[in-house]
């Protein structure tokens, strides 16, 4: 349990609406033949989609297109140690400040790029997530419907929220 959570989300939720009235980004959509660099944001407490993640990331890595992911723990020391690397970074509630906004320089990197598109694959809607897919400069973001309020640029909705149906959607329509 985390001391006057609600009352320092809702000070984040004010201090992130100020930052996003600053935030300029270009929204365009692209095949995923001709996208170049996509970044992914997941739920890394969920050992199905950190799979499912992993074995997209290689398969857009066969395509020749760079990828940069953000794994998320909604704690402040996951249950198991992760090793992170360049394309891959596991983040939890210490690497935000105490109104829950990017704090470390590995989650304020991820959302300072700008990939031509950002995949979200977080089912649930917390805070800090939320706060990195708004402020994630991304040109296209897609993500599950009915999460993050107006983030997401395209939305599929899904039933039951499995990443395997979202990777597959992505084939489709992008």
């Amino acid at each position: 349990m985390i001391l006057f959570r609600k009352q320092r989300e809702a000070i984040g939720q004010w201090l992130l609406r100020k930052r996003l009235k600053k935030l300029q980004r270009n929204i365009s959509m692209k095949k995923l033949s001709e996208i170049q660099k996509v970044g992914i944001f997941f739920d890394a407490s969920s050992e199905k989609q950190r799979k499912a993640v992993k074995a997209f990331i290689k398969e857009l890595n066969e395509l020749k297109i760079t990828t940069s992911a953000l794994g998320f723990f909604n704690t402040h020391k996951p249950e198991e140690n992760f090793i992170s690397d360049r394309k891959l970074y596991f983040s939890s509630l210490k690497d935000f400040s105490f109104f829950f906004l990017p704090k470390s320089e590995e989650v304020r990197e991820f959302t300072e790029q700008s990939p031509d598109a950002l995949f979200v694959f977080a089912a649930g809607e917390a805070f800090p997530a939320s706060a990195v897919v708004n402020l994630s400069r991304a040109h296209l973001k897609v993500g599950y419907s009915g999460l993050f309020g107006n983030a997401l640029d395209l939305t599929f909705e899904i039933s039951d929220a499995a990443p395997e149906g979202l990777i597959e959607q992505i084939k489709r329509y992008l």
